[in-house]
């Protein structure tokens, strides 16, 4: 982080106005080598196409010299956030050394609470300042459209073969899926954002017990632990399919 401030004074002088760190590391969740480097930077102005080459290659060579931490960021108008009340805005989205495209900034999104909630003030303004309030009414509608929207299709995408293949053999793709559900699933109860493995754990105290061991199996491949529960990998990718698609069930019936 602060290479890429250094980085950012020098290449891009007295553009960047504040930088705020949410996500994983404001909430005491950060796992060097799982977790990203969450970042809003507020710059002056509009940038130029010139600016924005800049920004690629400096992401680009952060990420090669610092391979186990990704920044995961967002380039939004100091103009434009603070209009975020009243309107979306756009941002240039940077994740793994690359320029992914411009996405758009809503005050109903888990990212604009993050950051309001529990953003971290490394340059400029306390983000907590910012002028807009989030709607959870709207933002659970929105977790629930990415529900549909995504976690729907990657769980029939991983039911299909090769895709399969990954599931019976990455454990990653075990915990990404029951975790990540689980996530949305504490979102929409308790209006709060929580770290995936305090998420399995608010699952393992609301949800039946024929879902507990897949549960404890994510936590357990979450913190890096080679032991299973499992004697079989077939049944464990059987047990992680069938709990998503519960709790999806009962995140869209919340």
């Amino acid at each position: 982080m602060d290479q890429h401030c250094i980085r950012l004074e020098q290449e891009l002088p007295n553009v960047v106005e504040a930088y705020h760190l949410f996500g994983s590391v404001s909430i005491g969740a950060f796992q060097e080598g799982l977790s990203d480097l969450d970042f809003v930077a507020v710059t002056s102005r509009p940038l130029r196409e010139r600016e924005v080459q800049v920004l690629e290659q400096i992401h680009r060579d952060l990420e090669q010299k610092i391979p186990t931490i990704s920044l995961d960021g967002r380039y939004v108008v100091r103009e434009d956030i603070e209009r975020l009340a009243y309107k979306d805005c756009p941002y240039y989205y940077f994740n793994s050394g690359k320029l992914v495209g411009i996405d758009r900034f809503h005050k109903n999104s888990i990212d604009a609470y993050q950051l309001k909630q529990y953003g971290i003030p490394i340059l400029g303004k306390d983000p907590r300042t910012y002028d807009y309030t989030v709607d959870w009414d709207l933002l659970a509608q929105n977790m629930k459209r990415n529900i549909e929207q995504y976690w729907m299709n990657w769980k029939r995408k991983v039911e299909r073969f090769p895709a399969s293949l990954g599931m019976l053999y990455k454990g990653w793709m075990i915990e990404w899926g029951v975790l990540g559900v689980s996530r949305i699933y504490y979102s929409i109860r308790e209006q709060d954002m929580i770290s995936k493995t305090g998420a399995g754990e608010y699952a393992l105290q609301h949800v039946p017990t024929r879902w507990h061991r897949i549960i404890q199996e994510s936590i357990q491949l979450r913190s890096g632990s080679k032991k299973s529960l499992y004697r079989s990998r077939l049944q464990r990718r059987k047990d992680a399919l069938a709990y998503m698609d519960y709790l999806m069930k009962e995140c869209l019936r919340e």
